[in-house]
């Protein structure tokens, strides 16, 4: 009989594969998101949460991008078009700097709570990731040579918020924000996937 696992914060915490193989659509992004909007407020005592996050996820989820995804298919059934995707790629040292200094623990408490999401769903324990960080590059501030992540600092930007915002739980809890267009060719074509050729052509558009 197997026993049941639980996390730092007692809640009830079932092993997940460490990869996901289950394509979302956006209909299940949506839901899978809801849940974890959800679990997030009893893992951070906080007021709101932002994630900056790029891929596929972001294609599925911005209003306008998938409304434009949808006439393509029709203008052009040979191109290969976005329709699922196996995971949303956050930038996790962004999260850190925003959150690190004032939540103890926030990277394990995230981590908790992408885990207990990918139970609910039986999703793989990847289906949020950060492994696009260590390809993301570092730039020095001219004015006094600190280092900071220029994807990140252009993402966060009040105009990308306004026009990039992709998702916003029903509860207000969370916000996620999609990387800026430039930003997302340059990623796509970092790590170059049969869906990007689609995916780029709508961001250029």
């Amino acid at each position: 009989m197997s026993v049941p696992a639980y996390d730092a914060r007692g809640h009830s915490l079932t092993s997940s594969p460490p990869h996901n193989d289950v394509e979302m659509t956006r209909k299940t992004l949506i839901a899978v998101l809801d849940y974890f909007s959800q679990l997030l407020p009893k893992y951070f005592d906080w007021p709101g949460m932002r994630l900056v996050v790029h891929g596929g996820a972001c294609m599925l989820l911005h209003p306008g991008l998938y409304s434009l995804s949808k006439q393509q298919q029709q203008a052009s059934p040979g191109l290969v078009s976005r329709t699922k995707t196996r995971d949303v790629d956050y930038i996790h040292r962004g999260f850190m700097t925003e959150y690190g200094p004032h939540i103890p623990d926030a990277a394990e408490r995230l981590k908790e709570c992408i885990q207990a999401t990918a139970a609910r769903f039986n999703l793989g324990a990847d289906w949020m990731n950060s492994d696009a960080d260590i390809a993301l590059p570092m730039a020095k501030d001219p004015s006094d040579g600190r280092l900071y992540d220029p994807v990140y600092s252009a993402s966060v930007n009040p105009q990308n918020i306004a026009l990039h915002t992709i998702y916003r739980s029903s509860n207000g809890f969370l916000t996620l924000i999609s990387v800026t267009p430039s930003w997302a060719v340059s990623l796509k074509l970092v790590r170059y996937t049969k869906w990007d050729a689609g995916d780029i052509c709508l961001l250029l558009r």
